[in-house]
């Protein structure tokens, strides 16, 4: 066996990474390409009828609230008009996801890996509304560990919005 062998299993371990885009659980990754200072609106994905459950047991922690305020926060402002330039998809670690039956497409396969992302974790995707393509995933460590854990733990993982070229 290689002697980097154990080192980079327990850093693999450590990161949990989603897979695409590569995110660390706590941080967020994006389309490098993307011109983020465009958007400027948002809305959610209407939730998806086999999801369904799923959202329901999101509830309990008022995350379209949260995440609305400190989207608000971060300078994207809530569409009224119907016409986001963001849509924002959100859901709990420890699953397989869809996106597909959530409306929007990956640049690879439409099943989303978050499986290795711990179940405490919220996963939440920003998708650009013209082209219905990921831009933009985050994971908000231990989220969904308790309801007073859900704010500043999207608080943090929103600090680096917008990205940056």
């Amino acid at each position: 066996m290689n002697p980097r062998t154990p080192a980079l299993l327990l850093a693999a371990l450590l990161l949990g990474c989603a897979s695409y885009p590569t995110v660390p659980v706590g941080g967020a990754s994006y389309q490098t390409s993307n011109d983020f200072s465009a958007y400027r609106t948002f809305d959610f994905v209407p939730v998806p009828a086999g999801a369904a459950r799923v959202a329901a047991t999101l509830e309990y922690f008022n995350l379209d609230g949260i995440l609305a305020s400190d989207l608000s926060r971060s300078g994207l402002a809530r569409s009224i008009s119907g016409a986001p330039d963001l849509y924002v998809a959100y859901y709990q670690g420890g699953r397989q996801v869809d996106v597909a039956a959530w409306g929007y497409r990956t640049a690879g396969d439409p099943v989303v890996d978050v499986i290795d992302v711990p179940s405490s974790c919220l996963v939440v995707d920003l998708v650009d509304a013209s082209t219905k393509v990921l831009v933009w995933r985050g994971i908000a460590t231990d989220a969904l560990s308790s309801p007073q854990a859900t704010d500043p733990a999207i608080r943090q993982m929103l600090q680096g919005w917008p990205p940056r070229r």
